[in-house]
């Protein structure tokens, strides 16, 4: 027996999708302000890590902690880097179709956001595992070897579940980037 509710649902019209080119530069637009607004967040935070670890590798004794603060910085830099050049907002050439353009930002911005393993977090963990073990395991010990590695692997696990967030935070944006660019699709396919 079929649920009364869901035949009613199935049988409501169906809503043809429409997208005016106006909607399109309004969603170009937009995106690319959000992208804009991303990005400097990201540089101001790349500032913050790299000037703070900067300041711990210079005052700090232990040669672990100091080898992997500058790591930190090192990554930093090259993720704001990485950032400017894969992920940075694009500017619309006169001579380019608007929908063409949106869509390659769209493809350009969800590819950026899938390979974050790559380029945003992976240059982290050479750095985030050397400081952790030169706290873990400095010179001068507070705690037996058993609380030394559950200091460090609390600060792993730590470290794996900001990680975790960050790139499952990601492939949700990408997702909602691929249902954006089956939208436009099938607009730019309609006769």
């Amino acid at each position: 027996m079929t649920d009364p509710l869901q035949t009613l649902w199935k049988k409501q019209p169906k809503e043809e999708f429409t997208m005016s080119l106006a909607d399109i530069h309004a969603r170009a637009e937009t995106f690319q302000s959000r992208i804009r607004r991303r990005n400097w967040r990201e540089y101001i935070a790349g500032a913050l890590v790299a000037g703070y670890y900067g300041w711990v590798a210079v005052t700090v004794d232990e040669p672990l902690i100091k080898a992997g603060a500058a790591l930190i910085v090192l990554a930093s830099l090259f993720v704001s880097w990485t950032l400017y050049k894969k992920g940075r907002a694009a500017k619309l050439d006169e001579t380019q179709d608007l929908a063409n353009f949106h869509r390659a930002e769209l493809v350009r911005q969800r590819d950026a956001l899938r390979s974050v393993w790559t380029w945003y977090l992976a240059p982290f963990l050479p750095g985030a595992v050397v400081f952790l073990a030169g706290i873990a395991f400095g010179p001068e010990p507070d705690a037996t070897l058993a609380g030394q590695v559950a200091i460090f692997a609390l600060g792993a696990v730590i470290i794996g579940a900001v990680f975790g967030g960050i790139s499952w935070l990601n492939a949700r944006a990408a997702r909602q980037l691929d249902a954006e660019i089956a939208a436009l699709d099938r607009v730019r396919d309609r006769p």
